[in-house]
């Protein structure tokens, strides 16, 4: 992207964020974003496909940006290094979500419907689970030799993955000023006894 293509997209992140975080991102629409951002409607689209989708990709670009930020250049290959790197992480994460607590608390929801933030918590997650496997950082003990090739990582990725996403939407419930050391002390409990956490 050009500058003036940076700055667009910076507007309409600040723009989206704070829409979406006084009511639900489907009830936003292009045209106020748009107007609000200060640029035309056909220029949104050039940016996403809806008010939801611009939504997603805005917090998607801040979570891929810690996981760079903590697991991009890491040495995971040893243990004391990745689980400090995966506490750091995760701890990250949890200050993302409770940033944005308006936002995730109505896309966590039962009531959020098409706008649910649930599947794109739960890919970064499972993604990042997925490049700790790759780099071995992680190993996930096998079941039973009888299930088919990576079917263990892939399920142990995926229920971790949307666990960890059920406990955020459960800690978002809880009275602000949320503490990131007792969600981390509570998770600790959850995660099964190979994941690399320091105690």
């Amino acid at each position: 992207m050009d500058s003036r293509q940076i700055k667009t997209r910076a507007k309409l992140a600040s723009v989206v964020l704070s829409l979406a975080s006084e009511r639900p991102a489907s009830e936003i629409t292009a045209s106020e974003i748009a107007i609000a951002a200060g640029i035309n409607r056909s220029t949104f689209y050039q940016h996403a496909t809806s008010p939801v989708a611009l939504l997603e990709g805005v917090l998607r670009d801040e979570l891929d940006e810690i996981r760079d930020h903590y697991l991009g250049e890491a040495n995971l290959e040893t243990g004391p290094q990745a689980s400090e790197a995966i506490e750091r992480v995760t701890v990250a994460v949890l200050e993302h979500v409770d940033s944005h607590d308006a936002i995730y608390t109505r896309g966590l929801g039962e009531g959020s419907g098409s706008a649910s933030l649930q599947p794109l918590l739960s890919q970064h997650f499972a993604g990042s689970i997925e490049l700790l496997l790759e780099r071995h950082a992680l190993t996930v003990p096998q079941a039973s030799s009888i299930l088919p090739a990576g079917f263990v990582a892939d399920a142990a990725a995926r229920f971790i993955a949307d666990g960890t996403v059920g406990a955020l939407d459960v800690w978002l419930s809880t009275p602000t000023p949320r503490s990131t050391a007792a969600f981390m002390s509570a998770y600790r409990v959850f995660l099964p006894s190979w994941w690399p956490l320091p105690a």
